[in-house]
């Protein structure tokens, strides 16, 4: 226990000292990285650090069968997390993410976000995403769809499972392009409620949420959601936790009293840290441990298997997999991978170099995504740059507890759709400016001048989205 204090009370000087300088300094606001830092490491250390001062039992304590984290694994892997949340605040303190709450400058040109290229993505988007409710989910009242065999590499595939997320995103891109309209906010709910239901998908709920309540507060012009928007995701944050159980209970159709139960009995694992998604710092503390017995540095290999990722499993059986080296560390006695177990970013950078990614991948995480927030908010609104920024800041969360995979995971493959529509803004204006080049440099300058006339995608912004639907 006197462990535990120590380092709790270490760890809420770093949470508050933290805090305040970027809430003074730092540019703090919604979609700043720091923001999702802040509510990763709350979670993820100092709540279960609390939880282990009050007796809460650490990962695999009470089993029997395995081997138990100790206090001192959970202690380092604590200040390896204070370090880490140090120094991205002194990145944060040094390059702000915005220069203040000043519009951006409209004598500049911005590559603008074009309907002609949302609307058909969206609208494919929109109708592949009803296919995929229908083939890939639990709709109540609508027995389940029968047309894979449950045996084929097929029925489990990625591109079939991520489809259903398409309806909410195409839903949200309309949304970020013309407003929160009656229709739009019905489907969007729709989707949530369908998706809460699934058991294992909840994190589209969170991101969805995120990412609504993101287009709230650009669409308005605010560094912040309101109280009311603060409340209801705070709400949203305690109903994950037994979110999983209660889709699966309402799939099987129990009881209402059951369910009740099952949420009170996880408010009350919740306040005593006994819930499984607080064991994140014991992950990390198993992990840390297994890969100093192994000995074995990555080196960065591990981001490999994402050269294969396109290629379906069905056709290659024995592709590699993501997050590999869990396999590779997992013993007997503490079996992480089975349990599908994270080791959150930090040891992910401890696996590929030591204790010198635990120093240095976090501030070069923490510089990379600032640069990108501060170029994206010193752009408009409706620029394809600040709309590629939102869907990162939605994801972050994820990527700080489940390694830098997911910068490409959560992005690129689970938003796909509207991943593809930042792709074809960049492909567009890169053909036009190829041509261009090629006209110029033969043809007359009313020719030129012509040309120059044709890059409408290129223009200058107010900043303004398009109006409400």
């Amino acid at each position: 226990m006197d462990d535990y204090g120590s380092a709790l009370a270490i760890d809420v000087l770093t949470v508050i000292s933290c805090t305040v300088l970027l809430a003074r300094f730092g540019g703090f606001r919604f979609s700043h990285p720091a923001t999702s830092y802040f509510i990763f490491h709350v979670h993820t250390v100092t709540s279960r650090l609390i939880g282990l001062s009050n007796g809460a039992v650490a990962l695999y304590g009470g089993s029997g069968w395995f081997e138990a984290v100790m206090p001192e694994e959970i202690v380092r892997a604590s200040l390896y997390a204070d370090l880490a949340f140090w120094s991205t605040t002194a990145v944060w303190l040094f390059v702000k993410g915005t220069s203040g709450a000043a519009p951006p400058p409209t004598n500049k040109y911005y590559l603008k976000l074009d309907p002609r290229i949302l609307r058909p993505v969206l609208a494919v988007a929109f109708v592949m995403g009803i296919i995929g409710i229908r083939v890939a989910t639990q709709v109540p009242g609508m027995s389940n769809y029968e047309g894979f065999d449950p045996s084929s590499e097929w029925s489990s595939s990625s591109y079939i499972l991520i489809l259903p997320s398409w309806f909410g995103l195409a839903v949200l891109g309309h949304i970020y392009l013309y407003g929160f309209g009656r229709v739009t906010t019905v489907l969007l709910a729709v989707y949530l409620g369908l998706m809460s239901l699934q058991g294992g998908m909840r994190f589209r709920v969170i991101i969805g949420l995120l990412l609504a309540v993101q287009i709230w507060v650009e669409r308005r012009h605010r560094r912040w959601p309101s109280r009311s928007l603060v409340f209801g995701l705070t709400a949203a944050a305690f109903l994950f936790f037994p979110m999983k159980n209660v889709g699966r209970m309402i799939q099987d159709g129990d009881s209402l009293s059951l369910i009740s139960t099952t949420i009170a009995d996880s408010a009350t694992d919740i306040r005593e840290g006994h819930a499984d998604d607080q064991l994140f710092l014991d992950e990390f503390a198993s992990g840390l441990t297994l890969l100093d017995r192994q000995g074995k540095r990555y080196w960065g290999s591990m981001y490999l298997p994402l050269l294969t990722l396109p290629i379906p499993r069905a056709l290659w059986p024995d592709k590699p997999v993501l997050a590999g080296y869990m396999m590779d560390i997992s013993s007997t006695s503490r079996p992480m991978a089975a349990s599908g177990m994270i080791v959150t970013y930090i040891g992910e950078a401890y696996a590929n170099f030591g204790m010198a990614g635990v120093i240095l991948v976090p501030p070069f995480l923490a510089l990379f995504l600032v640069l990108f927030c501060r170029k994206a908010y010193a752009a408009p609104a409706d620029s394809v740059l600040r709309f590629a920024y939102v869907l990162l800041s939605v994801n972050l969360i994820q990527v700080y507890r489940d390694g830098l995979v997911s910068l490409f995971m959560f992005t690129f493959v689970n938003m796909m759709p509207l991943m593809i529509i930042v792709l074809m803004h960049f492909a567009k204006s890169s053909i036009r400016k190829r041509r261009h080049l090629g006209i110029v440099k033969d043809a007359s300058p009313s020719v030129a001048s012509s040309t120059n006339m044709q890059l409408d995608i290129i223009a200058p912004s107010t900043g303004e989205l398009g109006p409400r639907s």
